[in-house]
């Protein structure tokens, strides 16, 4: 089967560079602005990359708005973080500072914008510990207060943020492995998506060796996995793509890319729906006279929900490796 989706290209608002590997989230429901883009590798027209710890909102029909933060401490610049939503305030959790070298590279903190007066403060995180000194490239969904954490060490647990704590406190949570084919093995660059009543887990890349395809579902009430084999068209391995829920019971992917016959990343510029009920993936195409986003990585994914009461897919930037960024915004509606 196959899915037919709306792309449309839409305008840009205030000029910013192009860039990869920023974090996204939406905003509260009745917010002027329906998502918010923090941090990433920005690229000038000079092809020099570097860290920002700028934060963009998109605004339907008025494109992109540079935040100006208020008065106060900011997180530093990042890539390869994690941005979720809870309640009114935006969650920042860790990364990579490319400015920086060795183990002080990967980041271990947490931050919280209040999208109120955009004010950031520093979340005096217990547990921290867990997160072994830094993370990056890893995974975080929001289920209610707590956010849910997956990293290349999660083999034998996922970790648990909990948000309303009196103070925010970081946990393991035990998992059951799937009787047959255990657990995920370790991954950054994947996705994790909640999709129904459990978390979807899809992709990435090991620290070493070929990268994966294969998708797995979190059950939250049991904290079991199991290894999931859908009918249907197999979306090729992949790490750095877009995840997003599509209605009660859909997965959508969007782009990535993957380690070539040469070695090198070859980028993807395909997009699939996994159907839960049916345990079945399907392909997507674009409506007749469009097309979707050129193949790249590290773009910016976020579900703007309201509106059409469909699923609205805000797509930005990415990286065609080693050769450009992009600055482009499109929104897919499914």
């Amino acid at each position: 089967m196959t899915v037919t989706v709306n792309i449309e290209e839409v305008a840009k608002g205030e000029p910013l560079l192009p860039r990869s590997g920023a974090c996204a989230a939406p905003l509260p429901e009745g917010h002027a602005a329906a998502a918010i883009m923090i941090g990433g590798y920005v690229e000038t027209p000079d092809k020099k990359r570097s860290g920002t710890n700028e934060a963009w909102t998109y605004e339907r029909g008025g494109g992109w708005k540079l935040v100006q933060f208020a008065e106060g401490p900011v997180p530093g610049p990042r890539i390869a973080s994690q941005a979720v939503l809870v309640g009114s305030n935006v969650w920042l959790i860790g990364g990579w500072d490319p400015s920086q070298q060795g183990p002080s590279a990967f980041l271990d903190d947490v931050w919280k914008l209040d999208t109120a007066d955009w004010s950031w403060s520093k979340v005096d995180l217990e547990g921290s510990e867990l997160f072994g000194g830094g993370i990056s490239r890893f995974q975080a969904e929001a289920v209610g207060n707590n956010i849910y954490i997956h990293t290349h060490r999660c083999s034998d647990h996922i970790l648990l943020l909990d948000t309303a704590a009196p103070r925010p406190a970081l946990r393991r949570l035990a998992v059951t492995p799937d009787p047959e084919a255990g657990a995920p093995s370790a991954r950054g660059l994947h996705s994790l998506t909640r999709v129904c009543d459990g978390l979807l887990l899809f992709g990435g890349a090991p620290q070493s060796g070929p990268m994966v395809g294969d998708l797995w579902r979190l059950d939250l009430a049991s904290l079991s996995w199991r290894r999931l084999t859908p009918a249907g068209p197999q979306p090729h391995v992949r790490c750095s793509h877009i995840a997003a829920a599509v209605g009660p019971s859909k997965l959508l992917v969007v782009g990535g890319a993957f380690y070539g016959a040469s070695g090198g990343l070859e980028m993807l510029g395909d997009a699939f729906a996994y159907d839960v009920a049916k345990n079945e993936w399907e392909a997507v195409q674009p409506a007749a006279g469009g097309a979707l986003p050129s193949p790249r990585n590290a773009a910016v994914g976020a579900a703007l929900r309201g509106g059409s009461g469909m699923l609205e897919l805000l797509i930005h930037g990415g990286w065609r490796a080693f050769v450009e960024s992009y600055s482009d915004t499109f929104i897919l509606t499914i």
